[in-house]
């Protein structure tokens, strides 16, 4: 059994950068004009009958085929208010992680998989998103505004990687708490960041974002592997597995640690989701930018 107090877990001062002002204008078609060229609908060969959810779900736990299984790590934000950005990172790494084929077993707290190195995974900063959302270092961005810049330009890697792949930029990945796999440093305004960042950060765009159109095609994207982001009680999370004898959403929260949403919170949470299904895949994984 899950223990309760790890279940709707919500800010205790509003927010972690999910205010309601910013929540207000991620509507549907607000995300999807956000993406441009890069959103899909929901795939109609992705839907799962209700009645099959279960038996999908203890296939997934059997082949290890959920989203949490393609995360290597954890990021701590405490106590900054980069929640979306962080939210942003799962979905995009668990995407290109999905796409090699690793399964990891999901995050640990300082804990470092050595596949992480043997199989190019890549550790992204959600502060090189944030600074350009917010730039101020408090008050938080919103799904809209940070989807619309990881499509555009793409996210800067952390300094702190499993391998050295010898980025020419990259950039700490929070100025909150960070952790064992995460680095941490100051507020970095988008004017302070390295000369020529731009031909780092495009080799790591979501190329394809899928916006279900219920509650419904939001857990069959789950079921099929994949990260869905969520806003909601001003928190952004990634939605990484379904978990069926309590109907809950398990993900890893940027806190070091896996949390989980009731399907009452989850239900009322779907219309400002995203998942991304395609990420920019190098061609060299031991050179991701190139």
């Amino acid at each position: 059994m899950i223990d309760p107090k790890l279940i709707d877990v919500f800010p205790i001062n509003g927010h972690d950068g999910y205010p309601a002002e910013l929540a207000a204008e991620d509507t549907p078609d607000a995300l999807r004009d956000a993406c441009g060229s890069a959103s899909r609908e929901f795939p109609a060969a992705l839907w799962i009958e209700p009645r099959d959810w279960v038996e999908k779900a203890r296939e997934n736990d059997a082949a290890g085929a959920w989203g949490i299984n393609f995360i290597d790590r954890f990021t701590n934000q405490d106590p900054t208010h980069e929640c979306t950005c962080h939210s942003l990172r799962v979905n995009v790494e668990a995407a290109r992680n999905r796409a090699r084929g690793v399964n990891y077993g999901g995050p640990k707290k300082d804990f470092r998989y050595p596949e992480s190195r043997d199989f190019g995974s890549v550790w992204l900063s959600p502060l090189s998103v944030y600074a350009e959302a917010n730039p101020r270092q408090w008050g938080g961005a919103n799904v809209r505004r940070v989807l619309e810049i990881a499509v555009r330009r793409g996210i800067m890697p952390e300094t702190v990687q499993p391998y050295d792949y010898q980025f020419r930029h990259a950039l700490h990945g929070t100025t909150g708490r960070g952790g064992f796999n995460q680095s941490r440093g100051p507020w970095t305004p988008l004017s302070r960041f390295p000369d020529g960042w731009e031909e780092t950060a495009k080799w790591f765009r979501p190329l394809e974002v899928i916006f279900p159109e219920s509650y419904e095609q939001a857990v069959c994207l789950v079921l099929h592997g994949m990260v869905v982001s969520v806003g909601r009680n001003g928190h952004a999370v990634p939605w990484a597995r379904w978990m069926p004898d309590q109907r809950l959403m398990a993900y890893p929260d940027s806190y070091d640690i896996v949390r989980y949403d009731s399907e009452r919170t989850a239900k009322s949470a779907w219309k400002g989701s995203f998942a991304v299904a395609s990420v920019t895949l190098p061609d060299d994984w031991s050179r991701p930018a190139g």
